[in-house]
């Protein structure tokens, strides 16, 4: 697909306005509710004009460059107040709905480092959010809070918005949080374009490619992959719920099969999900997923046996194979970095696991002894992707494991007001290419016959006795070492001890599994199979409370907070008046 002039692309205010001039009529997000029912739809031409008469509202409050926070669960007064933001030039800061009608520490936390001159949210929300910002810090004092679904909507409205320059902030994405606390991300006009466009190449999208999406709108894959990218491209774009995702992964299919999706995704949870309660799903309502042709899956870590285990399930219902797509993004590069090319096969990489904790890429010679990696896809277009030795600041000779940089259209310029941070991550140089920024991601990976594959975070590394561990592997084998442990909820970490660095285990139990699991036996099984996988001895096992790992929005383990409250004592251990007084009340 023929890539357009950057320079020339037109801006997200300006296709909207496109849109309503041509496309009025047709629908351009649906949002079902938790039957999959279809509980909003928005025309092209009624988001234009909901956002032109929001947009003028909010100028009688804020000036162009003033943040205003974004509290929205799924639906569609947040596409609206969104886009409102975008004509009067104001900047979005979508945020993380509350919980038990309180705010959460994060969105406070956001509101100091940005500090908003408002607060858009729905009307069951902005009671609770008004009274905890009504006797608010310095740094949130004038913050009005306005309920978007409640406002009237009445007559056309005269107001005509700008087309923004370039690099006008368009919105701040914060940070998920997984290795530090979050960081607002400065997203220009220039960048979105750029990564949609990107997106719109490798996945090959054009008015046809419906979209199905489930990640919550506050976070980059949520509010980038599932309703800008359908969006840019002009196809429809159809939404649901988190919540009912987790709690009935089968309605996600189904919304691909009745809605002829094709493209949709998730993290890799979700595809482990659905894998697991496969024989549960196709009882549950026939299904048709030939239509679904990019199944994209980006995470940290995309699992080699997820992507195998989901395509066995669902081939019966259509599902094909070479619909899988692996990616890798994040937030500093607004969204997607890399995808595998459509219709080309997800690759597996063999690589000894003992070459891997020295960095190096080696097949293994023992089978027991592999990693499976899995290929990330290639650099997209007008990107320039590098395997870099940090501390040298050279690029890896091959072979070799480093961190991954990125230089392109889609970097953004910084943190919002944090210049030292900024420096540090988006403004690094190789040292043989003093003149050209890049962005460090913090991930480890390397590249084999253009593919990127990525080998865990830098962060998160584990170090004993100068050989190299991903925790992800480590937590991968302990999970399967007993019945009742969960899968994807363990965190592995080291503290220093007298004879150097000691490893520790958190691990989750499954609901089910809280009052019969026998502690010393799980901890016992966990160690064999870890020792037996890597020779390592697992200095100290904590069994906890399901749902009690601190995790990213997208499912990503925060290894540094786990690590934290388990110095300070603040896990639900088994054994904890938390965890006693949960299994009590469930008596």
């Amino acid at each position: 697909m023929t890539p357009i002039d950057l320079a020339a692309a037109p801006s997200l205010v300006a296709l909207l306005r496109g849109y309503a001039r041509e496309r009025a009529g047709e629908r351009a997000f649906i949002a079902l509710g938790e039957d999959n029912e279809e509980q909003e739809v928005l025309t092209y031409g009624e988001l234009d004009r909901r956002a032109r008469l929001l947009a003028a509202r909010l100028l009688e409050t804020a000036e162009p460059g003033d943040r205003a926070l974004l509290i929205f669960p799924t639906c569609l007064s947040f596409a609206v107040a969104f886009f409102a933001c975008l004509y009067a030039g104001v900047i979005a800061v979508p945020t993380v709905p509350p919980r038990i009608k309180r705010l959460r520490d994060s969105v406070l936390s956001i509101a100091r480092d940005c500090r908003p001159r408002l607060a858009l949210t729905i009307g069951g929300y902005a009671d609770f959010t008004r009274a905890q910002f009504a006797e608010p810090a310095d740094a949130e004092r004038g913050l009005d809070v306005l309920a978007v679904d409640e406002l009237g909507y009445d007559g056309d409205g005269a107001f005509a918005p700008d087309e923004p320059a370039p690099d006008q902030t368009a919105f701040l994405q914060y940070t998920s949080g997984s290795t530090s606390l979050p960081k607002g991300v400065i997203v220009s006009h220039a960048n979105i374009v750029s990564n949609l466009e990107m997106m719109r190449i490798a996945f090959r999208n054009d008015a046809a490619s419906t979209y199905v999406g489930w990640a919550p709108l506050f976070h980059d894959m949520g509010l980038i992959a599932n309703l800008l990218e359908p969006f840019y491209a002009g196809a429809l774009c159809v939404l649901m719920g988190p919540a009912a995702f987790a709690q009935r992964p089968w309605l996600w299919l189904q919304a691909i099969s009745r809605y002829r999706a094709r493209v949709s995704g998730g993290p890799n949870f979700a595809y482990d999900l659905c894998a697991d309660r496969a024989g549960r799903i196709l009882r549950e309502a026939p299904l048709d997923l030939s239509c679904w042709d990019i199944a994209f899956n980006s995470a940290e870590p995309v699992r080699a046996g997820t992507l195998d285990a989901f395509a066995r399930a669902f081939e019966p219902v259509g599902f094909r194979r070479e619909a899988l797509f692996p990616c890798y993004g994040m937030a500093d590069a607004t969204l997607l970095i890399s995808g595998g090319p459509l219709l080309t096969l997800p690759i597996v990489k063999p690589i000894g696991k003992t070459a891997l904790s020295r960095d190096r890429i080696e097949p293994p010679a023992d089978p027991r002894d592999a990693f499976e990696a899995v290929a990330c896809g290639a650099a997209l277009e007008w990107e320039d992707i590098r395997i870099v030795e940090p501390q040298a600041l050279a690029e890896c000779e091959p072979g070799r494991v480093g961190e991954i940089w990125l230089s392109g259209p889609n970097v953004a310029g910084g943190y919002w007001e944090n210049p030292v941070a900024s420096q540090a991550t988006f403004h690094a140089a190789l040292a043989a290419q003093p003149g050209r920024r890049y962005l460090r991601t913090g991930d480890l990976g390397f590249i084999d016959g253009g593919q990127l594959y990525i080998t865990g975070r830098h962060k998160d590394l584990i170090v004993i006795r100068g050989h190299n561990y991903y925790p992800q592997d480590i937590e991968s084998i302990a999970e399967g070492a007993y019945p009742g442990l969960r899968r994807g909820s363990s965190a592995a970490f080291t503290l220093a001890g007298e004879r150097g660095e000691e490893l520790v285990l958190v691990q989750e139990v499954e609901r089910v599994a809280r009052r019969g699991i026998d502690q010393a036996e799980a901890a016992a099984a966990i160690r064999r199979a870890v020792f037996a996988e890597f020779e390592l001895t697992v200095n100290e096992i904590v069994l906890v409370l399901p749902a009690t790992i601190p995790k990213t929005s997208s499912g990503k383990i925060r290894r540094a907070e786990t690590r934290r409250r388990f110095l300070a004592g603040e896990l639900a251990t088994l054994a904890s008046p938390a965890a006693l007084a949960a299994v009590a009340a469930d008596d």
